[in-house]
């Protein structure tokens, strides 16, 4: 996991004198108009059943089928899995990854996921608006500090009776859910002896923003910080340079809940990029080149004009693919190559040849205030890399 931090001064809103009482008023009754959107029923559940699932039952023209499974699960989210679980466990790149292996499970899970992302404040930043607003940041004229951190064995560190302690204290989580979100875990663990949260579950991705969302908000409201985000456990701090390095980085670890810590063979932060000043001509003279998600980010001067012209008190940032992505996409290639050499099948390799290099859309459900509404997410070489397009 990665963090970039981008620091600067900054100040909190503070709500003041009679708006407190009402804000805390309407807060109350949003978290209780979100509560009674999350019913574990029969038409809830079914809303979280994939396209292809659905194809699956029609196909058979069982219909009776998909009422038996679906009652099913209805029974079980009731009964808080109190008839066990069906967790199997995979190991892939050398790491412990877990799946519901029974497809009941998996749509209470899903109804759980859906729940958590009612709450907004949880919602995790899409990769690309992070990029797009990193280099908004980073082409400021004034002085800086990068930080890039990352949090060492994420989701096996996470403290479980701590993150229990987070969703008991949520008031925007129904009741069922936390329960269903715990014994989930505990069973899991009793299971398998799992560590932490378990890699791979449709509810673990929430539950770590979830976990880190006090972190998170702390990090933000620290003085000398301009920018912060954080990419699951990968993070970038943008900070004002004018800060002692050690004390912050103490700062950052004592922030973090527990369990957690930062990876040290994994933290890097640059040098204080100084202020531009008038009358110094510094064009194209890099100043730091860094790699975060997947993409180098290069800053580079440009002259400041006397007359002080307002564009010309930005720096010059250019983001492009980085060496490691790089290198991992050409040889997606070669081996869709050498498995052609290998079994002839050339229909195979125009598909793989066209998987990596073309775009597509991807139907995705999207949770609004009453019901799951349907929509598209484009993806594909062009759409992953949508910061570097010409």
């Amino acid at each position: 996991m990665n963090i970039t931090i981008l620091s600067g001064r900054c100040g909190g809103d503070k709500i003041a004198g009679g708006y407190g009482k009402s804000y805390k008023s309407l807060e109350d009754s949003l978290a209780r108009d979100n509560m009674n959107r999350q019913p574990f029923t029969s038409s809830a559940l079914k809303r979280n059943l994939s396209e292809s699932e659905k194809a699956y039952y029609f196909k058979k023209n069982n219909s009776a089928e998909l009422e038996l499974l679906i009652s099913d699960a209805v029974l079980i989210a009731n009964e808080n899995f109190r008839s066990g679980v069906s967790v199997k466990k995979l190991n892939i790149k050398g790491r412990c990854v877990y799946t519901a292996s029974c497809l009941k499970e998996k749509i209470i899970l899903r109804h759980c996921n859906a729940n958590l992302k009612c709450i907004e404040s949880l919602l995790p930043k899409q990769r690309n608006t992070i990029i797009n607003e990193l280099k908004i940041y980073l082409k400021e004229g004034t002085p800086f500090k990068i930080y890039r951190l990352d949090i060492k064995s994420f989701f096996e560190s996470i403290d479980l009776p701590q993150l229990f302690q987070c969703l008991h204290n949520e008031t925007r989580l129904s009741r069922h859910t936390k329960n269903l979100l715990e014994w989930y875990l505990k069973s899991c663990e009793r299971i398998h002896s799992s560590k932490g949260l378990p890699r791979g579950l449709e509810i673990s991705p929430m539950l770590s923003e979830l976990y880190l969302a006090q972190f998170d908000n702390s990090v933000h409201r620290h003085p000398d910080v301009f920018y912060y985000s954080r990419f699951v456990d990968d993070m970038v701090i943008v900070s004002s340079g004018y800060e002692c390095e050690a004390s912050f980085m103490n700062f950052i670890q004592d922030l973090l809940p527990k369990g957690l810590s930062l990876n040290k063979n994994k933290l890097k932060v640059s040098p204080c990029i100084p202020k531009r000043s008038k009358g110094i001509n510094r064009q194209n003279k890099l100043l730091h080149e860094f790699d975060f998600l997947g993409y180098s980010f290069s800053i580079i001067d440009t002259p400041l004009n006397k007359d002080g012209e307002i564009n010309s008190c930005y720096r010059k940032v250019i983001v492009n693919l980085s060496k490691s992505r790089l290198k991992k996409i050409k040889n997606r290639i070669a081996r869709s190559f050498y498995s052609y050499h290998i079994n002839g099948d050339f229909k195979l390799l125009l598909d793989r040849i066209s998987f990596l290099t073309s775009n597509r859309d991807l139907n995705r459900k999207i949770k609004s205030s009453s019901s799951l509404e349907k929509s598209k997410i484009s993806t594909g070489i062009y759409y992953s890399n949508y910061e570097i397009r010409c």
